[in-house]
């Protein structure tokens, strides 16, 4: 199974070369120019093909209880695991878009999917961070609905993606601490996954971690109490309660055949 593999959150550095990993999506990223993108406009996306081939897509612990309700929730496998959707049963293969490139009405749609094309991007110069955009999107261009900037200064719809962008980082921290709990607390175990198809084939699935429920419910009193206070337990049981969202994925799979 492939996975995200970039950090949660999805924050490179602004300085990355050409042969640096980009986010997951962006083709080519750079901070927005108020001279440069005088004229540019983005507009609402009119499909999500930009999704297609990827199985996996980052989540935020914010989004744990929405996404569990459509998609199993895993692990990424990795140093600091990060926590996502599955979208597909293959590796390049998004099985919740139509033919149209339209995500399947009524799924929740990820926040790291909403952010496109905008990103933030850390400026080790400057010390901050600084607000990009993937250029080689075709939601850009000058015949778009919402202006970048006006006149000198951002317009109030960059404005609002700034601090879109900046709440997904905030999140994107408190995602970091809970996996980091789950790991200190040695609660993460390979999972690999046998799906048996109704043509009698199966697939095998692998590279992704789960939460052991065993383990979870041997902890202390006293961490399960710290838990509770920082709303960690529902994030658990909603990360559980999504492997029965696999068979989604199949009925789906089976309908594309």
């Amino acid at each position: 199974m492939a996975g995200p593999t970039n950090n949660s959150t999805g924050t490179p550095n602004a300085a990355q070369g050409a042969g640096d990993a980009l986010p997951m999506f962006y083709a080519a990223p750079r901070p927005l120019d108020r001279v440069k993108d005088a004229k540019l406009k983005v507009s609402r996306p009119s499909h999500f093909r930009f999704t297609a081939n990827t199985n996996a897509i980052p989540l935020l612990v914010d989004e744990f209880p929405m996404a569990a309700a459509y998609y199993p929730i895993v692990f990424a496998a990795g140093p600091s695991p990060i926590p996502a959707a599955v979208v597909g049963l293959k590796n390049d293969t998004n099985l919740f878009l139509d033919k149209e490139g339209r995500w399947l009405n009524g799924a929740y749609l990820p926040a790291y999917v909403r952010r496109y094309p905008f990103i933030l991007m850390d400026d080790p110069e400057q010390k901050q961070f600084v607000l990009c955009i993937d250029e080689k999107s075709d939601m850009l261009g000058e015949q778009g609905e919402y202006a970048l900037f006006d006149g000198e200064n951002p317009s109030d719809f960059t404005k609002s993606a700034m601090e879109f962008c900046a709440a997904l980082r905030q999140q994107g921290d408190a995602t970091d601490e809970f996996v980091a709990a789950l790991k200190e607390h040695d609660l993460l175990m390979p999972n690999d996954a046998q799906i048996d198809l109704r043509d009698n084939t199966r697939l095998q699935l692998s590279g992704f971690l789960v939460i052991d429920p065993a383990k979870f419910d041997a902890l202390p009193d006293n961490i399960i109490l710290q838990w509770k206070k920082k709303g960690w337990l529902g994030l658990v049981y909603a990360q559980l309660l999504s492997s029965h969202r696999w068979q989604n994925l199949v009925d789906l799979l089976q309908i594309r055949k």
